[in-house]
Formats: C-alpha cells, structure tokens, sequence
C-alpha cells in the first residue's frame, strides 16, 4: 500500500526538488535542512509517477549507513514496491558490483578479491623489498598515498605525467606499475581500482556503456561536494544519455580535500550540465538560532561557495561558548565539571556527548571520569574487520574462494 502523504511533509523548496524531474538538478542543502528526507521523497516519486522502474534508479551514498537509510525510509513510503532498488549503493560497492559483471574488460575475473590497506601495505613492502628499496626513506603508505592519488585522478601507470618537481613520483611510479600487475596476478583490486576499473570499462567499451546509460533513467547522488575527480567522471558516463542527475550536497561542508575531494565538481555542475535547475534547501531544521549565526558568520568568509542563507524554526537557544584551555587535563577537568552541573539539572548521562577529533585525545576524558568515578562509554576504537582474529579468519575464506590470493596465505 502507497503511503500518498509523503508530499505533504515537504516545504516549498523541497517539494520543487521532488517533484522536478526533468533535466539536470543540483540541490544545495544547507546543514539540517532534510536532504535525505528530500532524496528518498523524490526516489519514491520518481516510481510512484511510473517514470522508471525501481532498477532504473542509481542512487548514489558515501557510506553503508547512508544507502540503509535511504532504502528503509523509500520502503516505509512505498511498502513492497522499493524492493527492486538494486541500484542504491555507495561508490564502490556499486562499481564492484559493475566490475563482477564485466571483470573480463579489466583483464580480472569475476571472483577477484577486493584487498585492506593491511594487505596494500604487505604487498608494497613486498616489491620494495624486490627492488631495494629502504621502506625506512621512502614508506609503504606514503607511497600508497601517491598511487591513490594517481587513481583518483583516473591513470592508469602507462597514463601517469610524472610532475618533475615532486622529488619523489620518478620513484613510485615504477613500483605504481609492479603493484598494478601483482593485483592484476592475484586476481585482486584495491579501493581506489574499483572506480578506476569502472570507468575505463565504461570509457574503452561505447556498448556496456550505452547499455548502463540507457538503463539509468534517473541518477541521484548524496554528499556531491565530497566527490573526486574519477567519481564525477564516472557519473557523467553513466548520466550521458537521459541526463536526470540529480545531485545533493553543500559547498559549505566540504571537508575531504585531503583525500581528493574537488569542490570544483559542485561549483561547476551547471557548466558540465548544461539547463541545470538549481534549488536552495534554506529552511534549518536541527539547530537554535544562535548555532546557525555563528556558523554562518564564521562560514561567510569563504570564497569559493554557491551561497545560501539558512533559516530556523527553531527557538534562539542559548548562547554557544567557546572556551580556551593550556592543555588537555585542563581540558577533561573544565568539561567534566560542566558535566556534574549538568547532572545536578537532571539531565541524564546519556544526553551528553563529547567529540574528539581523533581517538588518542579521549586519553585525557577517560583519566579524569576515572579519578572521579564519572561513567562513561567510548565509541569507536578498532573495527570489527580489523581485529587479528577476523583478519585470520577472512583470509581462509578468502584462499577457499580463490586460491591464486598469496597476500591471504601470508
């Protein structure tokens, strides 16, 4: 049963986003403004007015969670009729799943292994060992660095143009070219060679490419200010012949240029998409307004942006505080007193959140909850697929399926 209130949800600007469906779109969505909401609105619109099938849509995410997400709330609004969303994925998965049914063209087959960054690593250890290299000068994941680089940016080793300032690529890309083959022998890919692989596909063979083209009537992509160079070259093969791309995203956020994220795909999109319709989503539905003043100031300085004035319908809140410590135990000292103020309020410790930017600086929280026996829970730490035990494990399955994966039997 179709649940027919779905439009009825949206403000203005998001009801335009839904329901334009003709044409390039580029949807920028400032912070809280509902752009999942906006994005599954449209996928269930685009089925619900029978302008394609469920498996003509591509929908495009940077994470599992993301591509979860989007699939359960397309359900919830349709009911059975969003099973067929075959098409909904992040980058990779859905080019690995492109890769498995032509691995052929990319000289592969269908079983091939998609390799950690821990097997990466053993590998390039591995030639720089064969080539007497001293990883101690020159190391593993620096020269790993510079190969995703030259992925993300679409070479091949025979396509690379060595930059003849950089003291150190005349050196890699020897060992670019050896890495390449081994995977190729062990019947394997790295992350960054599923995209790759993907677009070359595309790009050397004019039928798989039609046939990929014609089929995606309708392509939508989530976080389009995070994507790269070889990313945004494989959404314009795939969007070639019925140019609906749709693409949501906020200049404002972008946050990855140092894994190659180019904000240039989203300030640019109107002048690779020729007719793009643009759309603001302005309306802030998470933060007070004093939150959105001081971001928004702060974010104005920047220079290179589409601009947006963001509204919202919440309450002004209270003030938002900076404050400034010598050092880390300061720090934990001055957070954790706040706390306790807090909880003499009545507020639970399940309401409060710390965020760190990287794990070592939750040390200092950890020491001072302990000395004074606040309860605390830390979220993140070593990944499930990370632990030895499940690297050991996944390695024998991975010789049972294939049993030409050397790096798995080291």
């Amino acid at each position: 049963m179709i649940n027919k209130d779905y439009l009825e949800n949206l403000n203005d600007a998001q009801k335009e986003a839904v329901l334009h469906l003709d044409g390039p779109l580029l949807i920028v969505a400032g912070a809280g403004s509902g752009k999942t909401k906006v994005l599954t609105s449209r996928i269930a619109n685009i089925i619900k007015e029978k302008k394609a099938f469920p498996n003509q849509i591509l929908a495009v995410t940077f994470t599992n969670k993301a591509a979860k997400e989007m699939q359960n709330r397309v359900s919830k609004i349709l009911g059975s009729t969003a099973v067929g969303l075959s098409w909904l994925g992040t980058f990779h998965s859905i080019c690995a799943k492109l890769l498995r049914k032509h691995a052929s063209a990319a000289n592969l087959n269908s079983n091939f292994t998609i390799i950690d960054t821990d097997d990466q690593i053993r590998l390039i250890k591995n030639i720089c060992k064969a080539e007497n290299i001293d990883i101690k000068q020159l190391s593993p994941r620096f020269i790993l660095a510079i190969i995703d680089r030259w992925k993300n940016k679409g070479f091949y080793p025979n396509e690379v143009v060595i930059n003849k300032k950089d003291l150190y690529e005349k050196t890699i890309l020897p060992l670019y070219k050896t890495y390449q083959q081994k995977l190729t022998d062990l019947n394997s890919c790295d992350f960054g060679d599923l995209i790759l692989h993907a677009v070359k596909i595309l790009e050397f063979n004019t039928d798989i490419r039609e046939i990929y083209s014609k089929n995606f009537k309708y392509i939508l992509v989530d976080e389009y200010q995070d994507t790269n160079f070889i990313q945004s070259k494989w959404l314009n093969l795939l969007s070639e012949k019925n140019k609906n791309i749709c693409c949501v995203g906020d200049d404002d956020q972008s946050i990855y240029s140092w894994r190659g994220a180019e904000i240039k795909n989203f300030l640019e999109f109107d002048q690779v998409y020729k007719n793009t319709k643009v759309i603001r989503l302005e309306q802030n539905y998470r933060s007070s307004q004093n939150i959105l003043s001081v971001a928004s100031d702060l974010i104005s300085n920047n220079q290179n942006r589409v601009g947006k004035t963001l509204i919202t319908t919440m309450e002004e809140g209270d003030p938002v505080q900076l404050n400034c410590f010598k050092n880390g135990k300061d720090e934990a000292i001055g957070i954790s007193d706040e706390i306790e103020k807090k909880i003499k309020k009545k507020f639970s410790y399940n309401n409060i959140a710390i965020l760190v930017r990287a794990i070592f600086q939750t040390r200092e929280f950890e020491e001072r909850f302990l000395k004074i026996g606040m309860p605390y829970r830390i979220l993140g730490g070593t990944k499930f697929y990370e632990r030895a035990e499940i690297k050991d494990c996944v390695a024998y399955l991975r010789l049972i399926h294939q049993e030409k994966d050397d790096l798995a039997f080291e």
